[in-house]
């Protein structure tokens, strides 16, 4: 995030909470295509009422929870290292994967992300998004060991490497697999105000982008770029871009139902954006830090053309009234409140509320406040394999979204 957990304000944790192309051409699945028109969502009962149930505690600065297809489980990332496993509503004392050794949390650096293969219940195969100990974003595949709950240390395999030289923020955060079958990363632009070394417009560079990967190929090659890709082949550009012009995408979703993709991309100091696109457009350009948001940033005006704004967005406020720090959540798609089913839900890091939206035909709309009673500062949110929502908080406690 922006500074997404910070020291100051969580005492453990040191994210912290302050401020710190062109259009396109690449194409989905067939089967994205081919999938009738998601139907219209049924208007939101105004009686209804929500609330969050905790399911887990003392946890060591929880970032992500997630699970792979058909399991009852759920997986916690803590950002230290570690990633904890909770069944039947209970902690388990051995967790999946330990590789505190490998990182460190100065600054925002740490384990940031899990993502289980589509394959996982065939091929045990998952992948971890982390800081290395020089800084250096790493993404890695593991696979299971013997004991259904705990990896085999010796199976780590490098995906990826990007050099992320000087900050120790901005590190963006998240991978997942896509509908398509692919491999999604989430970079920052590399650290500092205003990115000051422009990665988030160099398509030479990684960084402040949203990469695709085909990760379902022969060893001992790691990954190749899909023939897809908006730049694959092309000299001066790095094939792995998906999108670029992004600050720092901690946390973004994809919402098969509708065929979307939603990216929650921190702000600098005056507004938080959520991007919203067709899962297969690739190549758009959100327009950091030419833009912040729908506003140009530190300029009264600027060359935008090309540039895709903003689908939603909300400044801070006066001294922050609003927020500070974006933390994109989901598309609820579960079926304990089947009320919600199509709307986005979010929270703000400085502000621990609950809100959502409905976007249906490039429209924003229903924004609405649930009311709840802030849980403290909101690290990110979780869904299970049954497209149940959760809250993940500083205080290290999970909460599951309930229905009132």
């Amino acid at each position: 995030m922006r500074k997404l957990l910070s020291s100051a304000a969580l005492g453990l944790l040191a994210l912290g909470a302050a401020c710190g192309g062109g259009s396109g051409g690449g194409s989905g699945a067939a089967a994205d295509a081919s999938m009738p028109p998601a139907a219209a969502p049924t208007p939101l009962p105004a009686a209804l009422s929500l609330g969050l149930r905790e399911v887990a505690s003392g946890l060591d600065q929880p970032i992500l929870l997630t699970a792979p297809a058909g399991d009852s489980r759920q997986f916690i990332v803590e950002r230290p290292g570690r990633i904890r496993v909770l069944e039947n509503g209970s902690l388990l004392s051995k967790p999946l994967l330990d590789i505190s050794a490998q990182t460190t949390t100065d600054g925002e650096r740490g384990l940031l992300s899990l993502a289980f293969h589509p394959e996982f219940a065939r091929n045990g195969r998952f992948y971890v998004y982390y800081t290395d100990r020089n800084g250096n974003i790493a993404i890695d595949r593991f696979s299971m060991s013997a004991d259904p709950s705990v990896a085999d240390p010796q199976s780590q395999t490098r995906v990826l490497s990007i050099g992320h030289p000087t900050y120790s923020n901005h590190n963006g955060g998240l991978l997942a697999f896509g509908p398509d079958g692919y491999l999604y990363i989430g970079t920052g632009d590399g650290g500092g105000a205003g990115d000051p070394n422009r990665n988030a417009q160099d398509p030479e560079s990684m960084l402040g982008k949203l990469l695709r990967l085909d990760v379902d190929i022969s060893l001992p090659t790691a990954y190749k770029v899909p023939s897809d890709n908006p730049y694959a082949g092309q000299s001066g550009k790095r094939g792995e871009i998906w999108a670029l012009g992004l600050r720092n995408p901690w946390r973004f979703a994809f919402d098969g139902t509708s065929r979307q993709l939603y990216i929650a991309d921190v702000g600098q100091g005056e507004r938080e954006e959520v991007d919203i696109a067709a899962i297969a457009t690739g190549g758009n350009n959100y327009g950091w830090p030419i833009m912040e948001g729908s506003a140009c940033y530190n300029a009264a005006s600027c060359a935008s053309a090309g540039l895709v704004r903003p689908a939603f967005e909300y400044t801070h406020g006066s001294a922050g009234a609003n927020g500070c720090s974006i933390t994109g959540g989901y598309v609820y798609r579960g079926a304990a409140i089947p009320e919600l089913a199509g709307r986005y839900f979010y929270s703000d890091y400085c502000k621990g509320f609950l809100k959502s939206f409905l976007y249906s035909g490039g429209t924003v709309s229903e924004q609405r406040d649930w009311g709840i009673a802030s849980v403290g500062n909101v690290l990110s949110f979780g869904q299970d394999a049954q497209g149940e929502l959760y809250v993940l908080v500083g205080g290290g406690k999970v909460y599951k979204l309930v229905r009132q």
